[in-house]
């Protein structure tokens, strides 16, 4: 299974069938880091001449046709990888014709893991294998207890957690989750993949903050 696929099945709700938690466009971006990180963990692309650029590498191709589509998107928007996370989603659209959420639930409805989108005022996805889902909480929560080092695609996961609002999953016990939160925040500290959870990071506080302005500047017209 890909990153990607990894984070959208923890973020499911496996009672609902639905992310219970976090924005749609929070979920996007993580998914969109994760999309990159699988490529320079594969050796399709490779950081470039400063850590936030990557460049494709011509040695390795893309595993699947989803990350097919997100190398086209490299080529396209980079060599910046913020330029490269900010376009995914609607890069993903133009070449696939689903978004950067329900591609990566596409995957794992192909891949049999959920049951085909249910369209209804909310979109939902049965999980049919609830033991993958399993497998991959059990592997983030204790990667979040330790304080061994973690191998970098589980790495790349539990680092995106923070951001896409699941640290409930991840640490269950309130008195775990001040270390689960450090780990969380540490996870790609002085690996290749550290300029990804940043930029990720720093594309959701900016998305943030513009709609809190946005928010404050609509009140102001409203009292005008």
């Amino acid at each position: 299974m890909h990153l990607a696929e990894d984070l959208a099945l923890v973020a499911i709700d496996p009672s609902s069938g639905r992310h219970a938690l976090g924005l749609r466009s929070e979920l996007n971006a993580c998914l969109a880091g994760l999309l990159v990180a699988e490529l320079l963990l594969d050796g399709v692309i490779a950081v470039g001449d400063k850590e936030d650029r990557v460049v494709v590498t011509g040695r390795a191709e893309p595993k699947s046709k989803l990350l097919a589509a997100a190398t086209a998107v490299v080529i396209e928007k980079g060599p910046k990888l913020k330029a490269i996370l900010s376009h995914m989603d609607r890069g993903l659209t133009q070449r696939l014709g689903l978004g950067t959420w329900d591609a990566v639930v596409e995957s794992l409805v192909d891949e049999g893991v959920l049951q085909a989108t249910h369209r209804g005022v909310r979109s939902r996805n049965e999980v049919l294998q609830p033991f993958v889902r399993d497998a991959i909480v059990a592997a983030l929560r204790v990667a979040a207890a330790g304080d061994s080092e973690i191998q970098p695609g589980l790495a790349a996961v539990l680092s995106m957690t923070g951001p896409a609002h699941l640290l409930e999953v991840v640490a269950p016990t309130r008195a775990t989750r001040r270390h689960a939160r450090d780990r969380i925040d540490t996870a790609l500290s002085g690996t290749s993949l550290e300029a990804v959870g940043r930029i990720v990071r720093r594309l959701i506080s900016d998305a943030t903050s513009a709609a809190a302005s946005g928010g404050v500047a609509a009140s102001v017209g409203a009292t005008c």
